[in-house]
């Protein structure tokens, strides 16, 4: 099984995921304002469910959070999401992403690409929507690219590839 300990993704990833230009570019953008690219990592944990004392690969639902470093002028942060992984295999996450200008958050879909037989060491890749913000970045949407690794099932680093706008 699959779940994503990103972004950051997010993933930050993705995270997934302080991605706009910069606090003065979402504030001074326009609905036909222009797309920035931006590149964060992220590293996240699974946090241990209530009522339990541990997390005991693999999950097939929970929460994660960690660190965001976002290039761009962003910075770093702290994201945390909602993850699930049904029956498809395909992580599928709600993702907030905490900056010093405000945050971000959306959704992403994680795919394993390769894992070892005991399901701990995985890969995936995936798309991450942007849904939208609040200070700096209110009204950011966008999409990205999103790639992740995981050596234990339990912490995952991934890089996230953006393309950003804000309303």
């Amino acid at each position: 099984m699959r779940r994503r300990i990103c972004l950051v993704g997010a993933a930050l990833s993705v995270c997934p995921l302080a991605f706009i230009a910069g606090p003065a570019t979402a504030a001074s953008a326009k609905s036909n304002s222009p797309v920035h690219t931006v590149a964060c990592s992220t590293k996240t944990s699974i946090s241990v469910a209530n009522g339990q004392n541990d997390v005991l690969p693999p999950v097939s639902q929970g929460q994660e959070y960690g660190s965001a470093h976002c290039g761009g002028g962003l910075g770093g942060g702290v994201e945390t999401d909602s993850f699930k992984v049904p029956l498809s295999g395909d992580t599928i996450a709600k993702y907030t992403i905490y900056l010093n200008a405000g945050t971000v958050h959306g959704t992403y879909d994680l795919t394993p690409t390769s894992g070892s037989l005991n399901f701990l060491e995985t890969t995936w890749t995936g798309t991450l929507k942007v849904l939208g913000g609040t200070g700096a970045y209110k009204g950011a949407t966008g999409t990205g690219t999103l790639a992740c690794k995981t050596l234990d099932g339990i912490h995952t680093t991934c890089t996230d590839k953006l393309k950003l706008k804000s309303v």
